[in-house]
């Protein structure tokens, strides 16, 4: 009597394994996206969000068959965060490959507009220390260079953390790396939908003109973007102490 307990209570076991295998495949096939979407609820109290600007269909500034800002984005913000994560920090990405997010936003709207709720909700819900949105510029005028910080005109701390960083850049890039005693980055504020929609504080950083032929053959150097990187850190830690 009792061998057959054991026998039938090891067929359930197995049974249930398998259905609980099923019920694994199940998931995974259905969420073909869910390394993604774990990263709109990742709450650490070290954390702090990075957002590659635009990606996927979205190319942003630059010319076809030609370096794309999306691209330089990417690549900037990857940089920081090895350094950020080097001082620490839990960091988010909202992309971390050349896809856009709207298909990640429940509203109405434009793919654009989606686009940038997602991105809004992977902040606000992961509760950042701060977070900084990485782009590059563009201009009618091809003299036109230089780094931009935005940050939003009623945020308080978004101005705090502008200032911070754009006077790192200043002193470890320009003066230090670039050896340019005259270049200053500009601070500026804006509405954007970034800036304007998060609950923390943030910033959105130009890094440079691709429109300029100079800054766009250093905007694709490595050791360029991680000198920049590097600098964007230290103004955050700055920020934070």
């Amino acid at each position: 009597m009792i061998g057959k307990i054991k026998e039938y209570l090891a067929k359930l076991n197995k049974q249930l394994l398998i259905v609980l295998s099923i019920v694994i495949l199940l998931l995974i096939i259905k969420l073909p996206n869910y390394k993604v979407l774990s990263i709109f609820n990742s709450i650490n109290e070290n954390t702090i969000v990075v957002d590659p600007g635009h990606g996927g269909i979205d190319g942003g500034a630059g010319k076809k068959n030609d370096i794309l800002e999306k691209d330089i984005n990417l690549q900037v913000s990857a940089k920081l965060k090895k350094e950020l994560i080097v001082e620490g920090f839990q960091v988010i990405m909202t992309r971390e490959e050349d896809v856009s997010l709207e298909n990640f936003s429940n509203i109405k709207g434009s793919r654009y507009r989606r686009d940038l709720d997602a991105r809004k909700t992977i902040i606000n819900n992961n509760k950042p220390l701060a977070f900084i949105s990485i782009h590059c510029n563009s201009s009618k005028k091809t003299s036109a260079k230089g780094i931009k910080v935005y940050y939003y005109p009623e945020s308080i701390e978004g101005e705090k953390l502008a200032k911070s960083i754009s006077q790192s850049i200043d002193e470890n890039f320009y003066k230090a790396y670039m050896k340019e005693e005259n270049l200053r980055t500009e601070i500026l504020t804006e509405d954007f939908f970034i800036l304007r929609e998060t609950d923390y504080p943030g910033v959105l950083i130009e890094v440079g003109f691709l429109t300029n032929p100079e800054e766009n053959k250093l905007l694709r150097e490595d050791e360029y973007q991680r000198q920049i990187a590097r600098a964007i850190k230290k103004g955050i830690l700055k920020y934070l102490e």
